[in-house]
């Protein structure tokens, strides 16, 4: 048990729940009862079975003692007590990994509420109906070329015929519009109007269709189409900018009386302009870091992902925060439609030495093995799991493979809009781009 003259922390709360509960009820305990913490991060334990009231009560003191405020009073309902059929429903349950003090470790069926960053703990999405493959261009830290890459990818599908749409959705730091659209080619509108005026004003297919631009059309009847994060009614009224933002994660509530959060509006932005239009592709420029929006992304839009990264411990660092929270959705995986087979990682501003890609693919084997790839062991211990997800180091089609970009001052200030063009020649990008694009057109099957 815990020493009561400790001072119990957030991190301690799950794996202290787990000891007592242990220690008093038995092994497995937790495959058959619940987790639940709340918004202010309290912990309840959910009985889903009938245990001796003398259990109970001995189960409910060890834990209001040891847990301290982290503890709800009562620390042991029903759902009946608490007046909630939803936590009957095992389908809604994760499975959270977790370590005891004393060593003794198992997964825990575990529910999270969130005000803030709720659409974290909502379920891996399906791809949106009626849209083409979404491919997010995701990264933890900014000025790693994660806009650059997406650019230059649009410039080489459409050159290949093909209709690229790109979507900025970095609302704080907006990215490609700047590159390819001059202020007085500005669309009126960009997405985050679309946010702000989502469930206030009509969003109607003119509305639509002042949010976006074509930046480039090509000979083989290819094009490139942008939406940037803000449009030029943001440039004429700039002080309007920060309210915008602030009021664009909010959640809205619908005719139903049902909340439409972040990552709801973003599914129905990509829904309303694939409606009138045909796109081969949709590339989405997301927020850099962990922002709660970024769930949106990386969980909303049953997308491929593209998790860029140079070799720092920064960013080994903020990818692990990142996949120990994915792993919470293992169990949704589906046979051959996992969503992790969708994750791919970029070695961005790579140098080019086989030793370099050698370092940087083990650190992301290392990263992956420990939280996303399944182990046999690991995988019975947790209800629902399905067939193993592994792949060897050396795995050319593993997630934790990187495409490589390499590094080059030709890239440094990278500006589309440049009079001679040169930096969106073959002669420019290949060297530098060319084995990304080529994996990533053979990913889109272009």
């Amino acid at each position: 048990m815990a020493d009561k003259k400790s001072i119990v922390r957030y991190d301690d709360v799950l794996p202290l729940t787990l000891q007592i509960a242990t220690a008093i009820c038995g092994k497995g305990f937790f495959s058959r009862n619940l987790i639940l913490r709340d918004t202010e991060g309290f912990i309840t334990v959910v009985l889903r079975e009938e245990i001796d009231p003398i259990i109970k009560d001995q189960l409910a003191t060890h834990l209001t003692k040891s847990l301290g405020i982290y503890a709800t009073s009562p620390p042991v309902v029903t759902p009946d007590d608490i007046f909630d059929s939803s936590l009957t429903d095992e389908t809604l349950d994760k499975f959270e990994f977790v370590v005891c003090p004393n060593g003794y470790q198992d997964y825990v069926r575990y529910i999270e509420r969130r005000i803030v960053g709720s659409d974290w703990v909502r379920d891996i999405q399906q791809p949106i109906h009626g849209a083409p493959k979404v491919v997010v261009f995701s990264s933890l830290k900014g000025g790693v070329g994660r806009s650059t890459a997406l650019s230059v990818s649009a410039v080489h599908l459409a050159r290949k015929g093909k209709s690229v749409l790109a979507i900025d959705l970095d609302l704080e730091a907006p990215g490609i519009g700047g590159m390819f659209l001059e202020k007085k080619n500005l669309p009126a509108y960009g997405a985050l109007d679309f946010y702000v005026e989502f469930g206030r004003t009509a969003i109607n297919e003119e509305f639509m269709d002042d949010m976006r631009r074509v930046a480039l059309t090509d000979k083989s009847g290819g094009s490139f189409t942008i939406v940037p994060a803000t449009g030029f009614t943001s440039q004429r009224s700039p002080q309007n900018v920060l309210g915008k933002i602030s009021r664009a994660y909010l959640e809205v509530v619908d005719t139903d009386g049902q909340s439409i959060s972040f990552l709801d509006k973003t599914r129905e932005l990509i829904r309303q302009l694939c409606k009138n239009q045909k796109y081969d592709v949709i590339f989405v420029d997301a927020r850099a870091g962990l922002n709660e929006s970024t769930a949106a992304t990386i969980q909303g839009l049953g997308a491929d992902v593209l998790f860029f990264g140079v070799d720092t411990p920064q960013t080994w660092d903020g990818y692990t925060y990142f996949l120990a929270h994915l792993a919470r959705h293992k169990t949704e995986a589906v046979s051959l439609e996992d969503w992790r087979y969708k994750l791919k990682v970029v070695h961005a501003k790579a140098l080019g030495s086989e030793e370099s890609m050698k370092q940087f693919r083990d650190r992301s084997w290392e990263l992956f093995s420990s939280y996303l790839y399944d182990e046999l062991e690991g995988e019975e211990a947790a209800e629902g799991l399905t067939e193993a997800f592994g792949f060897d180091l050396d795995d050319s089609t593993a997630p934790h493979y990187a495409w490589p970009i390499l590094i080059s001052e030709n890239f440094f200030e990278y500006n589309p809009l440049d009079e001679n063009g040169l930096q969106n020649t073959e002669e420019f990008v290949l060297p530098v781009f060319g084995e990304f694009l080529e994996q990533l057109c053979e990913r889109l099957g272009y």
